[in-house]
């Protein structure tokens, strides 16, 4: 069960009359659901709409039912006709021609509510995830020993960092410098992946200024860099939605060092707050079609009187041939989770194809 509070805030929703792309029911929809620990708003959704991320379309808010803007494990969701037009709503009772909503006192807290995508999968990433600039790893605090007597130091031992001023946060996070995402087309260099090493407390200011190890993801040496920690990353409420104007990008990267991507994995666009990118904007992952050898555009071509003799000539002493791009074809789609100035993260929530590295972001359908 999810230990986050997870709202699902009326503001946002009346912010739903705003979309232009309609919410539209799958065929095979059921009348209700019983909300599951581990349910995900997306799963639900899924079992409704063909486009899950639509569902604050047709949600429908009844002031009876108390607190609607959470869900709870053992709640009913219900597919009713309000004035006409489907609505996805909160019951007490399993639907049985008209349904009638009415109060009952909730008993379980809200941090029992159930999420809008798997927490477990992004919840390392939201504080620990990080992408820097070169002037920031140049100016960041850093480590410059340990009271270990080592080149390394591990969970509680004391390090000490230079950089930190008095007044700065007692809570840091210590980072290792990753690799550079640059830009597929352009080449510019969008950051550095800052590879997250430990925890600490400061337990002593100056410079360098005494540091505990509280968690260790692995060994600190000398040199890796320290950020006050920042919490106001653990977002309460993800709101699905789609990006205006959005032109497209490319994943650039994929947590955990692979090339091929699957559903739940985190990825790295190289679009970000830059573009407009947006906490809970819904993409759509097509997989880049392959470029192929025209057998037969190359012999017409070989045949074509109209080429003159010296370009065939250099096609066969080039082995040039026609080729043709395959279209893209839709793979899947993500949901954005965290954004920096010119990169995001998302998670990957539907992979239909396998989904690979350099493959097209582009707006959800």
């Amino acid at each position: 069960m999810k230990k986050l509070t997870i709202g699902i805030l009326s503001m946002l929703l009346s912010l739903s009359a705003l979309c232009t792309s309609a919410a539209e029911l799958r065929q095979n929809h059921p009348e209700f659901h019983v909300v599951q620990p581990g349910d995900t708003l997306w799963d639900i959704s899924e079992k409704f709409l063909l486009s899950p991320w639509l569902w604050p379309e047709i949600w429908h808010v009844n002031d009876q039912v108390d607190n609607p803007h959470l869900i709870f494990p053992g709640d009913i969701i219900a597919l009713v006709y309000v004035d006409g037009k489907p609505r996805i709503t909160k019951t007490n009772q399993m639907p049985n021609g008209v349904i009638k909503l009415r109060p009952k006192v909730r008993e379980l807290t809200a941090d029992q509510a159930i999420s809008t995508l798997p927490l477990d999968a992004i919840s390392p990433f939201l504080t620990s995830a990080q992408v820097v600039s070169e002037e920031q790893l140049d100016t960041a605090p850093y480590v410059v020993g340990s009271d270990s007597d080592r080149l390394l130091a591990a969970e509680a031992n004391k390090v000490y960092v230079r950089g930190i001023q008095d007044e700065a946060p007692t809570k840091y996070t210590f980072f290792r410098q990753g690799q550079p995402y640059i830009d597929p087309v352009t080449g510019e260099l969008l950051g550095v992946e800052a590879i997250h090493i430990a925890e600490g407390l400061k337990t002593q200011p100056g410079d360098p200024s005494v540091m505990l190890l509280k968690k260790s993801v692995q060994e600190l040496r000398r040199g890796d860099r320290a950020w006050p920690t920042n919490d106001e990353q653990l977002r309460p409420v993800y709101f699905p939605h789609s990006p205006q104007g959005f032109e497209g990008g490319q994943i650039i990267s994929v947590y955990g060092g692979v090339q091929m991507v699957g559903q739940f994995d985190i990825v790295v666009i190289n679009r970000g707050e830059r573009e407009q990118m947006e906490v809970g904007h819904v993409l759509s992952i097509y997989r880049r079609g392959e470029t192929i050898v025209d057998e037969v555009a190359t012999e017409r071509r070989r045949n074509d009187e109209s080429v003159s003799t010296w370009s065939k000539i250099g096609d066969a002493v080039t082995n040039n041939k026609q080729e043709v791009t395959l279209p893209d074809e839709l793979a899947g789609r993500l949901m954005i989770f965290r954004t920096f100035e010119k990169v995001s993260l998302g998670l990957v929530l539907e992979a239909e194809k396998t989904i690979h590295v350099l493959d097209k972001v582009k707006m959800p359908r």
